[in-house]
């Protein structure tokens, strides 16, 4: 865990050590979402939601302890010779999307693995297996995916699942793919694949994997499958808010309908805006940050400008976005 941590380090930014244990246990405030963002952990947003305070801050010391950060008045910073230790290099995990399947991965990923099992035994005929799962929401997700299914579904479901792994690099498809029960092959579990790996880049790599698997899905045969499951990735409350601003409603007219805080809804447009890629920012009042840098763009105070509070987060989204590539 030490050298996970210290990876969210990695930009070199003085960064706040609260705000980073509220990130890893998966804390979803605009506050949280923005600092993950800036400083390029957003992807790690509730990667480990079992994390006790005590663990996190005592990395922290062992990394204070190697001089590999600094940490003052509540903020912490790289040091060079962590900037060196980074530079040994760490495990890759892009594609890492907690923000987007976070939620509900695990159960995503359970009812893919339970339906590829039941659609290989069913294509040979085969009545007599043990199912990995029996849990009754499993269950009656699978029977209803089923008895809504015409005639070739067991060859769509092998041609995307051979489509999707496809794209993705050889290592995350063949730990995903060995995953599969069916006909004449059991499964291994994630742990007994990653037996060279220890925690928590275990967890993370698995995560990953199948972070990548989703975002490459089509719109076909798994995709209905999962569909409810994976809507429940997305907050459902943003979403209603979402659907009111494009049906052409006002935010003081979205604030009168939905009867909730003007907090809460910048909190629904801030995350709307790090979800989406096509977000509408041309439908508010932006700041240029002319002639600014990042960090000094990341640093601003909203106050020094004549715009409301979700125009300048929104502002500072669309120009790390622009002009330097930030996801």
């Amino acid at each position: 865990m030490t050298l996970f941590i210290l990876t969210l380090f990695q930009t070199g930014y003085k960064l706040r050590i609260s705000t980073l244990y509220h990130l890893l246990v998966g804390k979803r405030t605009s506050s949280v979402l923005l600092h993950g963002f800036f400083y390029d952990n957003l992807a790690y947003l509730g990667s480990f939601p079992q994390l006790k305070e005590e663990v996190f801050q005592k990395e922290l010391q062992q990394l204070m302890n190697q001089q590999l950060i600094t940490v003052n008045e509540g903020y912490g910073r790289l040091t060079e010779a962590g900037k060196q230790r980074l530079a040994k290099g760490s495990m890759d995990l892009s594609g890492l999307n907690n923000l987007r399947y976070g939620r509900m991965r695990d159960n995503v990923w359970q009812l893919i693995l339970f339906a590829v099992q039941v659609t290989s035994h069913w294509s040979f005929g085969e009545k007599e297996y043990l199912p990995i799962e029996n849990r009754p929401y499993y269950l009656q997700q699978l029977k209803k995916w089923l008895s809504t299914s015409d005639t070739g579904l067991v060859e769509r479901v092998q041609q995307e699942l051979t489509e999707t792994l496809q794209q993705l690099p050889t290592e995350n498809a063949n730990f995903l793919a060995n995953q599969f029960s069916g006909h004449q092959f059991q499964g291994k579990a994630a742990f007994q694949l990653l037996t060279d790996q220890t925690e928590p880049w275990r967890s993370l790599y698995s995560q990953c994997s199948i972070d990548l698997f989703l975002a490459k899905l089509g719109q076909g045969e798994l995709s209905r499958l999962i569909a409810a499951l994976d809507q429940q990735n997305i907050n459902q409350s943003m979403l209603k808010t979402r659907e009111f601003f494009l049906a052409g409603k006002s935010l003081p007219k979205i604030l009168d309908l939905r009867h909730l805080k003007q907090g809460t809804i910048n909190d629904h447009f801030i995350e709307w805006a790090l979800l989406d890629p096509m977000f509408p920012f041309e439908k508010f009042e932006l700041v240029a940050f002319a002639a600014l840098e990042e960090e000094q763009v990341i640093d601003a105070y909203y106050q020094d400008y004549e715009i409301s509070y979700l125009n300048f987060r929104l502002s500072q989204i669309h120009f790390l976005r622009s002009n330097h590539g930030t996801d």
